[in-house]
């Protein structure tokens, strides 16, 4: 999740620093423009460099490759260009950074009728990190198959398992809102034609919460359980979404990520885990302890306060 504090994905929402740049409408903005541009956009350390923003549609709108050396050369890679080697930048340049490989080798696309860009920019994988470039962008919407990145609308990248990639919105930005109602920020492997069937890095994507009970067990098995194997039902929003999640180390007053039966509270900076509890069962927080709610929590569920850590169950 991603509310201030920011405690997940990599998150610093604390001022320019490594990793993370000031961008408005895809390109860093001038020091002097302030007064007329939007409003600035902080974005994940997790989504790395450059001058564009991957949530944003519109980000690589206005972006032309530059013209290849090679006259009988046709427009690929999107951004690839004015190099005779394959590490050209593939954002044209506009953040001075290295360039990297994108997925395979692709003429410019044919501008669809009402699609909002032919370019968005993408998160591509480089040296062990990733980078923020425009390349090609497709027509696949939400939800719907692809193999790239490449394959998808702007402001979408493709993710999953092998040969079960899918269109999401990525969430780069560092706000709880960023994704629809619903749905939350999670990281899911990145699908590169390059890669075939080896999984891509982890990049912030907005997945569908399957809204599961706090008090389904982590590792629940059974056909009445919600989550995949592995994984533990915990809020990964500011407003009560839940979602099955691989679970964290910590109890209460420990550092997020938090293991299973206890909520990452932003009560406190950083913020710590608390026990949650159900608040028609008043032993749920042990001797002296009481089950106090809170609107971070769904509804019939609280947190421990008044309890150390010894009294809890």
């Amino acid at each position: 999740m991603t509310t201030a504090p920011c405690t997940g994905l990599s998150c610093r929402p604390d001022g320019i620093s490594a990793g993370m740049s000031t961008d408005v409408g895809g390109v860093a903005a001038a020091p002097d423009a302030s007064a007329t541009l939007p409003v600035l956009k902080l974005l994940k350390v997790v989504c790395g460099g450059g001058s564009c923003v991957p949530d944003d549609g519109r980000s690589c709108a206005s972006y032309s490759p530059p013209p290849s050396r090679d006259p009988g050369a046709s427009d690929t890679d999107a951004g690839a260009g004015g190099s005779d080697d394959a590490s050209s930048d593939l954002d044209g340049g506009l953040d001075g950074g290295r360039g990297t490989d994108v997925d395979g080798s692709f003429s410019r696309p044919t501008q669809p009728e009402m699609a909002p860009s032919a370019y968005a920019c993408q998160l591509v994988a480089a040296g062990g990190g990733l980078e923020r470039a425009c390349a090609a962008a497709g027509t696949r919407q939400v939800d719907e198959a692809c193999t790239s990145s490449l394959d998808c609308e702007p402001g979408l990248g493709c993710v999953g398992s092998v040969r079960s990639g899918r269109c999401l919105p990525y969430c780069c930005g560092l706000d709880d809102n960023t994704c629809a109602s619903g749905h939350y920020c999670a990281q899911r492997p990145l699908r590169s034609a390059e890669l075939g069937e080896l999984d891509g890095p982890l990049v912030p994507v907005c997945d569908r919460a399957e809204n599961c009970s706090l008090g389904e067990p982590a590792d629940c098995s059974g056909e009445h359980c919600v989550g995949a194997a592995g994984t533990a039902c915990s809020v990964v929003r500011s407003d009560g979404t839940t979602a099955c999640v691989h679970e964290g180390d910590s109890v209460a007053g420990g550092p997020c990520p938090c293991k299973w039966g206890y909520h990452c509270s932003q009560a406190t900076t950083p913020a710590t885990c608390v026990k949650t509890c159900e608040l028609n069962t008043p032993s749920s927080c042990g001797s002296g302890g009481v089950c106090q709610s809170t609107p971070q929590l769904p509804e019939g569920w609280g947190t421990c306060v008044g309890a150390s850590t010894d009294q809890m169950p």
